[in-house]
């Protein structure tokens, strides 16, 4: 783990909801047509798992995303995220939104992005994170910039240092070791 300072620490200590933004994030950021209605989406099974790892951990994770795709719709549903928005430009409203249905104050909230348009999240959430592939604005203005890059386990990254700052990490990997079918 990178060394974060310690106010970033603290901070991490009381999160409860992880908000994504899906493409630059979870994605590599192509986005390719298929000349139909739908495009397609390539996610890294490592992300994947970082948000299973999160869920055993009692931390709830949100999709916000300015587009609207069936391929992430279907990723919403195998991963079961517990929170989904797509179709936002703007995405505050949603955002928070989404923190107040969730019952949570923005301080309880981790949000990650990786373009301008993710900026308007950050006054509403307690840290603001950015993958390595972000744009240089929002890597200046992140709490926190992955080494790992959108669509290349960034979010897994993520998920592990939340996960060992709050000393949930080891036992909840042990539960998915010694699980049984």
């Amino acid at each position: 783990m990178d060394e974060l300072s310690v106010e970033l620490k603290q901070k991490l200590l009381g999160i409860k909801l992880i908000v994504l933004d899906v493409d630059g994030v979870l994605t590599d950021g192509a986005i390719i047509l298929d000349g139909k209605d739908s495009d397609t989406k390539q996610f890294h099974v490592q992300d994947g798992f970082g948000v299973t790892l999160a869920r055993q951990a009692g931390i709830r994770c949100g999709l916000l995303t300015g587009r609207t795709s069936d391929a992430v719709k279907r990723r919403v549903e195998e991963l079961k995220i517990d929170y989904y928005e797509c179709g936002h430009f703007y995405k505050q409203d949603a955002l928070q939104d989404m923190i107040s249905g969730a019952g949570l104050s923005p301080e309880q909230v981790l949000y990650m992005g990786d373009d301008v348009l993710d900026l308007v999240c950050k006054p509403h959430v307690g840290v603001f994170v950015a993958p390595a592939n972000a744009t240089s604005r929002v890597q200046q203005d992140a709490d926190w910039v992955t080494r790992r890059a959108g669509g290349d386990a960034a979010v897994r990254e993520m998920i592990e240092t939340l996960l060992d700052v709050q000393g949930l990490l080891e036992s909840t990997e042990d539960y998915f070791i010694g699980a049984k079918q």
